[in-house]
């Protein structure tokens, strides 16, 4: 903005005020689109909202019995928490920080995934080999898939037509056609996965191996394993950044996160932790990975550049965070 040389300061004040106002308009919707972790607490039956930002709690909120799984909408700006003693799902309204809603399950819901549309749930039966598909909006079951043993994690497709299933005991990924709600076909991969996680451009899965100590790195376009990745002890669950660069894997044997060139398919460091660190995501807003450490009570924030723990956040006891639990609050 300019004046002209014969405007006074008096005249020049309403351009300064309608600028300043501006300004402050836009601060304050920047602030409210800050990114928000949702933390499982398993052993307090809770759910911790961390401000990404400001690194601290801004509400716990009490859910079902013993939370593990979550996934986020954030299209309808929701958040589903799988209660695994609890035989539920607990719907939080993103907006007012609220639980608003629980669905009952006759199953021990552990994964948990939200399609595309926001219209369907995908629950992982782990005691019945079996993929329930939930209507969202009244937690009618709509489907019922047999997988392979134990299902535990989930991780759709870019564009939601494929849901892939880890299952920890038959050591092999369920690949199912979402459209048609049927198994395509089963993929080997290492000793029990668990964690799934895509790349960004979708054409890789990360399927982690719990007794391998590995991460099978998974083609979605071929359905084959390309590579095998090694990482720390007992691994839980992995994340990449948002360059695809670098894999992040949480390592829950050994208290560390196992940071991998994707490129070059090697370990570039091994960065220590708190206790028994299980949930990882990558806060790209911030550019920092985010991992739940069920054994200290506490998330770490690791610095995704610096590749060091930056900042420790108490929450809730024995917080998981099994799943995408990271957010964004709509303006």
């Amino acid at each position: 903005m300019f004046f002209r040389k014969a405007s006074s300061m008096a005249s020049a004040r309403p351009y300064f005020q309608i600028f300043a106002g501006l300004w402050l308009a836009c601060m304050v919707l920047h602030g409210q689109a800050a990114e928000l972790a949702y933390i499982t607490n398993q052993g307090d039956h809770t759910v911790s909202v961390v401000d990404m930002q400001q690194r601290t709690v801004l509400h716990t909120l009490a859910v079902g019995k013993s939370p593990v799984g979550v996934a986020v909408d954030q299209q309808q700006q929701k958040v589903y928490v799988s209660n695994v003693e609890g035989h539920s799902l607990s719907v939080i309204d993103m907006q007012h920080q609220q639980v608003i809603r629980t669905i009952d399950l006759p199953i021990a819901p552990v994964g948990l995934a939200v399609s595309k549309t926001g219209d369907r749930l995908y629950v992982a039966d782990w005691y019945h080999d079996t993929l329930l598909v939930v209507a969202a909006d009244n937690g009618q079951v709509l489907a019922n898939i047999p997988v392979g043993q134990a299902p535990g994690g989930l991780q759709l497709s870019l564009d939601g037509s494929t849901l892939y299933v880890a299952n920890r005991d038959s050591d092999d990924i369920s690949v199912i056609d979402t459209h048609s709600n049927k198994a395509r076909h089963r993929v080997k991969v290492g000793k029990h996965p668990f964690g799934l996680s895509l790349s960004p451009d979708g054409q890789q899965l990360f399927v982690v191996n719990v007794y391998s100590n590995t991460v099978s790195v998974m083609d979605t376009r071929t359905q084959q394993v390309l590579a095998t990745l090694n990482t720390g002890d007992h691994p839980y669950c992995a994340t990449p950044d948002h360059h695809g660069q670098r894999l992040f894997v949480s390592n829950t044997g050994d208290d560390s996160v196992s940071v991998i060139d994707l490129a070059t398919r090697q370990t570039m460091r091994k960065i220590r932790v708190p206790g028994t660190p299980e949930g990882i995501a990558f806060d790209a807003e911030h550019q920092q990975v985010v991992v739940a450490s069920w054994m200290d009570n506490v998330i770490a924030i690791i610095d995704s550049e610096r590749l060091l723990v930056k900042a420790t956040v108490a929450v809730g006891a024995q917080p998981r965070a099994f799943g995408q639990f990271i957010g964004s609050k709509s303006r």
